[in-house]
């Protein structure tokens, strides 16, 4: 993938080869992390994440704008360290999580800055309310994983960093917002993820089937 608007393209084109509809990669739930940070009275930054979600991923190597991606998250998944915050987080002031349980992104565009840097613009829905989103993303690696670990079957693997800002206000979330809050408008978003072509996978595969298949576990459990 590293040559992705280079080198693979103009190979293909001299091959006749016919355009590739986009590949299915899977999520490898065992690395992967969708945090947040806010700023908190000018002091120290509160931190969390959200420790239930999954997606659907289709990249087209050759044309990265053919590619599309879809992330569901369960709110009641935040998790700030802070049992307290984390229930009045999960409440009507903010995300709702009893009348609004998952919030979901949809990728309707996808612009490369570079062969493996560009931006993921979708509409991210949460609370009900529909909004767009942009996220900076990079390729930070491209791998099979190595031989020694068992069951992983030597696959190939995408490593992906994202970061992006949310503004809650967007979606219907206004409580304690004016200047000065100690609730900002504003949510920093920091992703991290890997995702595994899993085509013709084992069953007893790691990355492609935990979390994906019930019952399966993982060589930790």
């Amino acid at each position: 993938m590293k040559h992705i608007l280079s080198v693979l393209a103009a190979h293909l084109a001299f091959a006749g080869v016919a355009h590739a509809e986009p590949a299915e990669y899977t999520l490898d739930l065992g690395h992967a992390y969708i945090g947040w940070q806010t700023e908190h009275l000018g002091l120290s930054s509160t931190v969390g994440q959200f420790k239930d979600f999954n997606g659907e991923f289709f990249l087209d190597e050759t044309d990265p704008a053919n590619s599309s991606i879809s992330i569901s998250v369960q709110t009641a998944s935040i998790d700030s360290n802070h049992v307290g915050r984390d229930n009045h987080l999960r409440n009507a002031d903010f995300l709702d999580a009893e009348n609004f349980p998952e919030m979901t992104f949809v990728s309707t565009a996808i612009e490369m800055f570079s062969e493996t840097e560009g931006v993921l613009i979708g509409d991210l829905t949460l609370r009900g309310v529909t909004a767009p989103l942009s996220l900076n993303f990079a390729l930070v690696g491209d791998r099979n994983f190595p031989g020694f670990l068992p069951n992983y079957d030597e696959l190939r693997a995408l490593g992906f960093e994202a970061t992006g800002v949310l503004n809650r206000t967007h979606h219907g979330i206004d409580t304690v917002s004016f200047p000065g809050s100690p609730v900002p408008d504003e949510i920093k978003l920091d992703i991290h993820f890997d995702l595994v072509d899993c085509a013709g996978a084992a069953d007893t595969n790691v990355p492609c089937n935990w979390g994906h298949v019930e019952g399966f576990k993982g060589p930790s459990e």
